[in-house]
C-alpha cells in the first residue's frame, strides 16, 4: 500500500514538473515578426477600441476618430527609424487624396508624446500622431513581436537600446502595419509585412478608401 502511494506521488510530481516546464517554455518563446504577421488582426475583424495621447498630450479616443470618417491606422517603429520617417512623409504627400477618398490618417508608435511631437515636426505631418505606452494598443491588434537578440545587440553597439528607449522591460516593436477601417470599426484592408522596409502603398490605401466610398467595400 505504501509503495503504491509512493508511486502515485512520484508520478504526480513528474507530470507536474513536466507541465510546468512546458508552460515555462511557451511563456519564454520569442514571437518573431513572421509569427505576428500570421496571427495579427486581419480583414473582417473589429478594430480594438483605444484611448491614447497625441503629440500635445491630448487624449484621443478611437470612437471619436471613427465619427470623422474612415480611418487609416499606421503603426511605425519610432523616430529613430529612417524607413518610418520616409513613409510618414510619403503619406503626408498623399494626405489630400486620402482625405478626398474619405479617410483620416492616425500614426501610432510606442514612443512618448514628446517624441511623437518631434516626429510630427520633423516630417511636417498634419495628421494625428499617437503614443502607445508599452505597446498596449499594438498588442490588441496582435502585431507586437520580440526584437531579435542579434539585431538588439547591433543597435545597442550603435547607441540605441530599444527597450530603454521605449521604457519597456524587453525590446519589442510593432509590425509596420497599416489598417483601413470603416466607420463601423471593421477592418477592410490590412498590410501585415514582417519586413519593416516594406510598407503599404498610398495608392492601395486610396483605392481601398474609394471603394468604401463607392460601396464596393463595406461602409
Amino acid at each position: 500500500m505504501i509503495k503504491r502511494i509512493f508511486l502515485l506521488l512520484t508520478m504526480t510530481l513528474m507530470f507536474g514538473v513536466a507541465g510546468y516546464s512546458q508552460e515555462a517554455k511557451m511563456s519564454a518563446k520569442q514571437i518573431s515578426a513572421e509569427d505576428a504577421a500570421k496571427t495579427a488582426l486581419n480583414v473582417g475583424a473589429k478594430m480594438p477600441a483605444f484611448e491614447l495621447k497625441d503629440s500635445t498630450g491630448k487624449l484621443i479616443e478611437s470612437s471619436d476618430l471613427l465619427k470623422q470618417g474612415n480611418l487609416v491606422v499606421v503603426f511605425y517603429r519610432g523616430s529613430w527609424c529612417p524607413f518610418c520617417n520616409l513613409y510618414l512623409r510619403n503619406l503626408k504627400k498623399n494626405i489630400s487624396k486620402i482625405k478626398e477618398a474619405g479617410g483620416n490618417v492616425v500614426a501610432i508608435s510606442v514612443e512618448n508624446p514628446d517624441n511623437s511631437l518631434a516626429v510630427a515636426k520633423k516630417n511636417e505631418i498634419d495628421f494625428t500622431v499617437l503614443s502607445d505606452p508599452n505597446l498596449a494598443t499594438a498588442g490588441k491588434f496582435g502585431i507586437v513581436y520580440d526584437f531579435p537578440k542579434e539585431s538588439d545587440e547591433r543597435y545597442k553597439a550603435n547607441g540605441l537600446d530599444i527597450a530603454k528607449h521605449n521604457q519597456m522591460d524587453k525590446p519589442q516593436l510593432p509590425l509596420s502595419a497599416t489598417y483601413v477601417v470603416n466607420k463601423k470599426g471593421e477592418i477592410v484592408y490590412a498590410f501585415l509585412e514582417p519586413d519593416y522596409k516594406k510598407r503599404a502603398a498610398p495608392e492601395v490605401i486610396i483605392e481601398t478608401l474609394s471603394k468604401i466610398k463607392s460601396g464596393e467595400v463595406k461602409k
